[in-house]
């Protein structure tokens, strides 16, 4: 997890990756129970779809591999793009709002999680202690 990141921003800009985290976490929470009530036809395909995604939704509410879990959801919301007529879209009635969630999506895998995150705690920047190791020779 640290390769992909430079550091954990805090401050505003960690704040501001929180809001955006928030945001695109309840919206694909919110859209995959909007699935599942509205019962597509194959029910248990999009219930295992809608499963997953509001799993990486929670996923990036708290912060918890949100690369993996902003991938998943950047992928899955240019195929349901491409495939669903926008009719269809329930939360995401336009091309437009699905396109700015792809994007935003895409920008967490950028950005990462920031400093207000699971990501931060597990894999977050560690202080190193290098001490001089005393040589037979030094005098």
């Amino acid at each position: 997890m640290q390769r992909t990141f430079s550091s954990f921003p805090s401050g505003w800009a960690g704040a501001a990756l929180l809001v955006l985290r928030l945001v695109v976490g309840a919206s694909a929470t919110f859209e995959s129970g909007l699935t599942i009530a509205h019962n597509y036809t194959p029910v248990h395909m999009a219930t295992m779809a809608a499963a997953s995604v509001a799993i990486a939704g929670v996923s990036l509410i708290i912060g918890f591999l949100t690369p993996v879990a902003s991938l998943f959801l950047c992928l899955t919301g240019a195929v349901i793009m491409g495939i669903i007529p926008p009719a269809a879209l329930l939360l995401f009635n336009s091309r437009m709002a699905a396109f700015e969630f792809v994007v935003m999506s895409a920008v967490l895998v950028i950005l990462g999680p920031g400093a207000i995150s699971v990501d931060a705690r597990l894999f977050g920047r560690r202080e190193v202690a290098i001490y001089r190791a005393s040589r037979p020779n030094d005098s």
